[in-house]
């Protein structure tokens, strides 16, 4: 292969990515030229046809595989990303369902202690609540007078 030809598979190589690129670069490894092709042939019109369309037809081949590697990367990488997904949503849910599990727990503590408490103490109602005419007056309030001595209680002076 002349050098010009080097340098132009080369620089149309350096331009495309990807499956292009590697199939390109299969092409010009495995294929011969197509002036080798077209010199041993008997109408190197027919020859030069041929190979186009074999070049092509490899060409196609090596894109189509180079894609299949690359979905399938893809897919293992997605599943894999699925998975721990999943596992990361499991063990939250497993986390959520301990925390409610205590909040439960605590709620039922707390309900016993009410009652407990409740049972000792009777809660008021509407009719224990003082109305006006239950707050004493200034008339109603003991004067000195009124309060009991030493010698109104009785286990003093028994």
């Amino acid at each position: 292969m002349s050098e010009k030809n080097r340098e132009t598979n080369a620089s149309i190589i350096d331009k495309v990515e990807g499956g292009v690129k590697e199939s390109a670069r299969f092409i010009r490894e495995k294929a011969p030229t197509v002036s080798k092709i077209i010199k041993k042939s008997d109408d190197p019109e027919e020859a030069k046809e041929r190979t186009q369309e074999e070049a092509a037809e490899m060409m196609k081949d090596q894109f189509q595989s180079h894609l299949q590697k690359k979905a399938e990367r893809n897919a293992e990488k997605v599943h894999s990303k699925a998975e721990e997904a999943k596992e990361s949503v499991q063990e939250n849910l497993l986390q959520l369902r301990e925390r409610m599990a205590a909040l439960k727990d605590s709620g039922q503590e707390l309900q016993k202690r009410m009652r407990q408490s409740s049972s000792d103490k009777r809660v008021k109602g509407v009719q224990d609540i003082k109305g006006i005419s239950h707050v004493k007056s200034a008339t109603q309030i003991k004067g000195p007078n009124e309060v009991k001595g030493l010698s109104d209680i009785k286990t003093y002076h028994s």
